[in-house]
């Protein structure tokens, strides 16, 4: 099977994790022998700011003042990980990048220096939606209105530019689900859209 690139983006609360893993123990049980290389940027920050480090201290200031952190943090993040782990063998799963525009040219830029054709999994789901996703999964993060409809702001603001510069590039291959509905309908339209059905 051939090694796939597998982009997953949407607001906060659509089910990204969820459909990664999913799609993970699709394409593994189709090649049983097949490598995983995971990018998860959520995850990376999270790290970050629970470690000692200025910097780490310095974004946990930013992100509890409801501030985005500069975008060089989250390239770092990323490209760091794929410099330091990608052996060019594995199937590569990202979720939550880019989570800004100005991450897009470098995200493009690796793209083309690993001919990756990557999928973009867009997960679409409303606001309302994606509010009581937030609201009903009882993460730290997650206990403040205000900061839940922060992070709803943000991806309108933010993360949509991004979606949209990342339409414009070639090697681009792009899908849109719909998240408003069960878990398994999703990853159902998931593989459909992938071919994997």
């Amino acid at each position: 099977m051939q090694k796939g690139v597998y982009i997953f983006i949407g607001q906060s609360g659509s089910g990204k994790g969820t459909q990664v893993d999913l799609l993970k123990q699709k394409i593994l049980s189709l090649d049983p022998s097949a490598k995983v290389f995971d990018l998860e940027t959520g995850n990376m920050f999270r790290e970050l700011i629970k470690g000692q480090t200025y910097t780490g201290k310095l974004t946990k200031e930013m992100i509890d003042a409801g501030k985005l952190p500069p975008s060089f943090l989250g390239v770092h993040a990323w490209s760091h990980s794929i410099i330091e782990s990608y052996t060019g063998q594995e199937h590569v799963f990202i979720d939550g990048t880019p989570r800004v525009a100005e991450e897009v040219p470098a995200l493009c830029s690796v793209f083309e220096f690993f001919n990756w054709c990557p999928h973009i999994i867009n997960i679409e789901v409303s606001d309302e939606w994606s509010y009581d996703r937030l609201k009903g999964r009882g993460r730290e993060d997650d206990n403040n209105e205000k900061k839940i409809w922060g992070r709803i702001q943000w991806y309108h603001e933010s993360v949509i530019p991004a979606i949209e510069l990342l339409k414009q590039n070639e090697r681009v291959i792009y899908h849109s689900v719909s998240g408003e509905q069960s878990i398994e309908a999703v990853h159902k339209d998931i593989c459909e859209e992938l071919g994997l059905l």
